[in-house]
């Protein structure tokens, strides 16, 4: 499955963490948040669309920890499941927090963009 637009990535997070309703109706949000953390961070312009196979793995992750974190907070306890591995809520930090980890790894690994300007005297 290609997982080059946020619509895709929304997809298979809602398929892969079985989300909620609630929360799977603002599953492109989400992912489109992750999408421009991910491009501010870079510094790369990262479109909705054709997104870069180097950007996915970030933008899948944040993603991910983002939902679990929904999760979490609107459920008030319970399970999530993450295909075949179910967790409880006092779980879910600790799950959120890994995927959040991999997708800093993932960002740290494509580098920061800086901006740089030329200063001319007039």
């Amino acid at each position: 499955m290609a997982l080059n637009t946020i619509g895709s990535i929304s997809i298979h997070i809602v398929e892969s963490l079985s989300v909620p309703t609630g929360i799977s109706g603002n599953m492109v949000e989400i992912v489109d948040m992750a999408r421009q953390h991910v491009s501010n961070y870079t510094g790369q312009d990262i479109g909705s669309n054709s997104i870069d196979a180097k950007y996915q793995p970030a933008i899948v992750n944040l993603a991910k920890a983002d939902t679990i974190d929904f999760i979490s907070a609107n459920e008030d306890a319970g399970n999530v499941r993450l295909d075949e591995l179910t967790v409880g809520d006092s779980d879910t930090k600790v799950v959120s927090q890994a995927y959040r980890d991999m997708a800093e790894n993932y960002l740290k690994s494509l580098g920061r963009g800086y901006g740089t300007f030329k200063k001319t005297l007039v």
